[in-house]
């Protein structure tokens, strides 16, 4: 029997408006990591325990898009390393997600596409729009400026294609964004690949979110004019 995986869209009700919906999400996945032994998580998910305080709060440090946020336990709240600001809030929703739902299995090898995903077929029109559509339009006339804002967000050079980059989403998380340029008769395209084991990361409307997440930030990395500072 599959393990039901923690996912973006438990506790959304359709009669909510869309930022109580976000807030109810946000509240399940914090009270769903409470129920887990968070050490245990912790190790399995690749984050490192930083500080367990007198009181009984445990604090974990976890990488996330090339940076770093700390997440409390028992509170769930999650914050940036670096930063005084707070994070996005469908941010702190993935990472509470990836954490609960961590098993430790390592990598396989086997590259699947979005379709391959359990569920991915119910998503995957919008996984299109939100992440190879919004990346053909900025990036289609210049490949090297994709590789570029790539590499500046952490990512690097894949084996997939002359214009293909890995980037780290999580520990145990990782995208193979490839892009095609295309020429006179064909428009560019993008599309994505992960390792089979994100499978047992994320469900698909997290990995949705996810893919879309790197692809925004792709884009500011774009327009920040350097390709080794991340615009935020």
């Amino acid at each position: 029997m599959e393990k039901e995986r923690v996912g973006m869209y438990d506790g959304i009700q359709r009669d909510l408006v869309k930022q109580d919906n976000y807030e109810t999400a946000h509240k399940v996945a914090k009270d769903k990591l409470r129920e887990k032994d968070f050490v245990r998580q912790c190790s399995l998910a690749g984050a490192e325990i930083v500080e367990t305080k007198p009181e009984g709060e445990t604090v974990a440090r976890i990488r996330f898009i090339n940076r770093d946020y700390l997440v409390s336990y028992p509170s769930g709240e999650v914050r940036l390393a670096d930063a005084q600001e707070e994070p996005p809030l469908w941010e702190r929703i993935v990472i509470l997600h990836y954490l609960t739902n961590a098993e430790g299995a390592p990598e396989t090898g086997e590259l699947i596409s979005y379709q391959q995903i359990p569920d991915g077929f119910l998503y995957y029109t919008n996984f299109v729009r939100r992440t190879s559509g919004i990346l053909s339009r900025t990036f289609g006339p210049d490949p090297e400026l994709f590789m570029q804002a790539a590499i500046g967000l952490g990512g690097k050079p894949s084996k997939l294609g002359k214009y293909a980059v890995l980037v780290p989403a999580l520990p145990q998380v990782s995208y193979h964004f490839i892009m095609w340029p295309g020429d006179e008769e064909f428009e560019p395209e993008f599309n994505c690949v992960f390792d089979r084991s994100i499978t047992g990361c994320l469900p698909a409307e997290d990995i949705t979110v996810l893919a879309n997440m790197i692809a925004v930030k792709l884009v500011k990395q774009a327009s920040a004019g350097s390709a080794g500072t991340v615009k935020k």
